[in-house]
């Protein structure tokens, strides 16, 4: 009776999640570096879903053989996104692979593709909201805006004094990488210095969201999330139909 609960259940909970994942990319489609995710579903028979419990394995529903679907995991695009022109001389994008580092205020290394970057009232080169960005010999201290910033990280002041190199690494392997609620990144595996890059001041690399793509996935996600709601509707009143006639026998 109950298996088409659970089937369809499931549907709903994974397609929420898709429609809450496609609503953030479109969210954070004007956000500098922001990568694009995407949720991966996977299904599987009722039967091996199970929970542990104090005498042993218990099998939940009753449907030998009904299929759940379930969020197996997220998945993010790491295509490139444009490069737009901003005129900001904190502003850096990077043409290339690599992350830029920033040390947060609770000491871990985040990695971004955002390279908007700011001074604080100490004269450190900042990420807003997330800490300060480091170099190749730590946290970057510029003083000033009068910098130029070539295209291998090397940061200079007006009169031609180094002030340190950003510095730009990337994971050997990119599932290695943890997405943060802020959209930033964190690794747990050793990071690789990057020598496949170009810096390129004035200028930000936009999200990689594409409108298109992601308003058409909204469109087919909020329909099967309806279909979902709608289908649970008719296994109800089948159930409530069939559990009167049961008790009228």
């Amino acid at each position: 009776m109950f298996s088409g609960y659970y089937t369809i259940a499931s549907g709903l909970l994974a397609n929420q999640r898709n429609v809450e994942t496609i609503g953030n990319n479109l969210i954070n489609s004007q956000t500098p570096g922001y990568r694009a995710e995407r949720i991966v579903n996977s299904a599987f028979e009722q039967e091996l879903m199970t929970r542990r419990d104090s005498s042993g394995n218990t099998v939940l529903g009753d449907g030998i053989g009904a299929t759940a679907v379930v969020v197996d995991d997220s998945l993010t695009v790491y295509n490139p996104g444009l490069i737009k022109e901003t005129g900001s001389s904190f502003d850096v994008a990077i043409n290339g692979e690599g992350f830029f580092n920033i040390r947060g205020a609770d000491g871990k290394t985040y990695l971004t593709r955002s390279g908007e970057f700011d001074m604080d009232r100490e004269g450190y080169l900042i990420m807003p909201g997330v800490g300060r960005v480091l170099g190749k010999s730590g946290e970057i201290l510029v003083r000033t805006s009068d910098i130029t910033i070539k295209e291998d990280g090397t940061i200079m002041n007006s009169a031609g004094n180094v002030l340190g190199q950003l510095h730009i690494t990337a994971p050997e392997d990119y599932s290695t990488l943890e997405r943060t609620e802020n959209g930033l990144f964190i690794s747990e595996a050793p990071l690789n210095d990057s020598n496949n890059f170009q810096l390129l001041q004035n200028n930000l690399e936009l999200s990689n969201v594409q409108m298109n793509t992601e308003l058409t996935n909204l469109i087919a996600a909020q329909r099967a999330l309806q279909n979902c709601a709608s289908a649970l509707k008719t296994v109800d009143s089948l159930n409530r139909k069939a559990a009167t006639q049961i008790a009228a026998i």
